[in-house]
């Protein structure tokens, strides 16, 4: 078995490195010392398995980190500083392929553990959704989409029916500036659209999916008809940038042809663009709060009254579809 290691701690990374290096049947792979360098690391070339501590495994960013580890497959052992932050973490992250260990177990009882999880079958993967390849969509819609944490999951079951096909569309993911990349990578594995990151007045093109990138601007549908994007510099809004409200309030003046959905989330980022777009025309949707894993965003629009449709994760990536289908003449 191939592992690979990530701690934040220079310390605690040779540690466990001595205990796997001690470990028989077990060949130790790269030691990162941070989530970016780790997630790269396993895209390039995939372990069967992850030994993370706990200083990495509490960041937001270890949300993207468990996605990839499910689409290639790889397993997660949590090394955890105590039985309490080992449970706090374990429920956060959700039975994903994912087992925790505290930090004074033993180079046996890490062996006997990293086999424990790799024999577990219990996490299969949801079928991907058959895309819409025969939709017809009408000429200039366009999709947008705002997330927060949970996001990552919703967004990948949202675009695993966007076919070849769908209308340009962009999305606003909160995440650290240095996996926005990565990010789209992994969407990009997830439809049969292509998805990438957004570059500052890039053509809004059929079958494109741009991902607001890094931290240090805003994605913005550009003025004068929404032919391109733009990324706009300026101060974070409703405590975000790239922000979700920034990207809904500037799609306001094409609100007509614009379908919007706002996933799971914490804060009120989108939901007073939501209201705007709203107000001004476009079909609103967000997220209910049963499939929701953070009903923070979807709540605040809803509660404003910027949402028509209130539907599962399951039921948004072919309404927004739908919504965009060119109806036939009477």
């Amino acid at each position: 078995m191939r592992v690979m290691i990530a701690d934040g701690n220079e310390d605690g990374r040779r540690r466990l490195a001595a205990k796997v290096g001690a470990m028989r049947g077990v060949s130790l792979g790269v030691c990162a010392s941070d989530l970016s360098e780790t997630y790269h690391a396993a895209e390039n070339r995939p372990p069967q398995a992850v030994i993370i501590a706990e200083n990495l495994a509490r960041l937001p960013e270890f949300e993207v980190m468990q996605t990839l580890f499910r689409a290639l497959g790889i397993r997660c052992l949590l090394v955890a500083d105590s039985v309490a932050s080992g449970e706090r973490l374990a429920a956060r992250a959700g039975n994903h392929s994912l087992r925790v260990v505290q930090v004074e177990a033993s180079a046996e009882d890490l062996r006997q553990c990293l086999f424990d999880v790799l024999l577990d079958r219990s996490q299969s993967v949801a079928p991907r959704e058959r895309p819409s390849e025969d939709l017809q969509f009408q000429g200039g819609r366009l999709i947008l989409i705002g997330a927060s944490t949970g996001g990552v999951d919703a967004l990948i079951r949202v675009l695993s029916g966007f076919p070849a096909s769908c209308p340009p569309t962009l999305i606003v993911q909160h995440t650290s500036g240095t996996f926005s990349a990565g990010l789209a990578r992994l969407l990009d594995r997830s439809t049969r659209a292509k998805v990438i990151e957004a570059r500052d007045r890039q053509a809004l093109e059929t079958g494109t999916i741009l991902i607001a990138p890094g931290k240090d601007h805003h994605l913005e549908v550009a003025r004068g008809g929404a032919s391109h994007c733009r990324l706009r510099e300026g101060p974070p809004v409703a405590g975000h940038r790239p922000s979700v409200d920034a990207l809904f309030r500037s799609a306001v003046p094409i609100a007509a042809r614009v379908s919007a959905a706002i996933l799971t989330g914490m804060g009120r980022d989108g939901a007073e663009g939501m209201l705007e777009l709203f107000r001004a025309g476009a079909h609103t949707i967000g997220q209910d709060q049963a499939s929701a894993l953070v009903y923070g965003m979807p709540r605040a629009a809803q509660e404003l009254g910027g949402v028509r449709e209130q539907l599962p994760i399951d039921r948004i990536g072919p309404a927004l579809l739908q919504s965009c289908v060119r109806r036939s003449a009477a």
